[in-house]
C-alpha cells in the first residue's frame, strides 16, 4: 500500500472503499498500466490496448470535460490509497443527446463489486448534481460482467447500436426509475 501521500488529490465522491478523483495531466502514466492491459481493452472498441498517445489524450478530454461540463471518466482511487485502479464516471455521447456511464477496473479488483459500488454512485452525482433525466450505458455483448453491472444498477437493455463501428448493446436508467429505486431499497450490489 503506497498510502495517502499525495494530499493534493482534487476528491469528488467517495464511496465506503472507493474515491473518485480529477485528473491532471501527468497521471496518463498511472493510467496506462490500465489501459494497456489486454484484460481490460479486450471488449473496448478492438481490443487493442490503447497507444500512449491516445491515453495522454483521453486524460486531456477528461480535463476538459470537467472544467466544461462539470462530467468526466473520473480516476478511482482506494479509500487508503492514491494508486489508480480504474476510471468510473460520465460522459457525454458524440452520436446523440445522451449522457453515458463508464468503468474500468484493473484485473486484480475485479469481483469485489467495486464496479457496481462506483457506477452506483456515478449515477447518483448525475441525477442529483448533473439533473440529467436519463444515463445510458453501452457495452459490447460479449462483456457479461458490465451487463450484470448494467443490471445491478437498475439499467434495462433498450437496443442494439453501432458505436463507432461497433456493435455494442445500449442499457439505459431514467432519473425517476433510480430514485423509485432507491426509495424502495432495491438492492443493487
Amino acid at each position: 500500500m503506497d498510502g495517502l501521500k499525495d494530499r493534493t488529490q482534487h476528491i469528488i465522491l467517495e464511496t465506503n472503499r472507493l474515491r473518485f478523483a480529477t485528473w491532471n495531466k501527468e497521471d496518463w502514466k498511472d493510467f496506462q498500466k490500465i489501459a494497456t492491459d489486454p484484460l481490460v481493452v479486450r471488449y473496448l472498441g478492438t481490443g487493442e490496448a490503447w497507444p500512449e498517445e491516445r491515453i495522454k489524450e483521453f486524460v486531456v478530454r477528461q480535463i476538459e470535460n470537467w472544467d466544461k461540463q462539470g462530467i468526466c471518466l473520473w480516476k478511482v482511487l482506494p479509500k487508503d490509497s492514491d494508486t489508480l485502479i480504474g476510471i468510473c464516471g460520465l460522459q457525454r455521447l458524440p452520436e446523440g443527446p445522451d449522457v453515458e456511464i463508464g468503468w474500468w477496473l484493473a484485473p486484480s479488483h475485479w469481483g469485489q463489486g467495486l464496479a457496481t459500488e462506483a457506477a452506483l454512485h456515478a449515477l447518483a452525482y448525475g441525477f442529483e448534481v448533473g439533473n440529467f433525466e436519463r444515463i445510458v450505458a453501452i457495452a459490447q455483448s460479449a462483456n457479461l460482467d458490465s451487463l450484470r453491472v448494467m443490471e445491478k444498477l437498475g439499467m434495462r437493455f433498450e437496443r442494439e447500436a453501432l458505436h463507432k463501428g461497433i456493435h455494442v448493446v445500449l442499457y439505459a436508467i431514467s432519473r425517476e426509475t433510480f430514485n423509485a429505486d432507491k426509495a424502495k431499497g432495491e438492492p443493487r450490489a
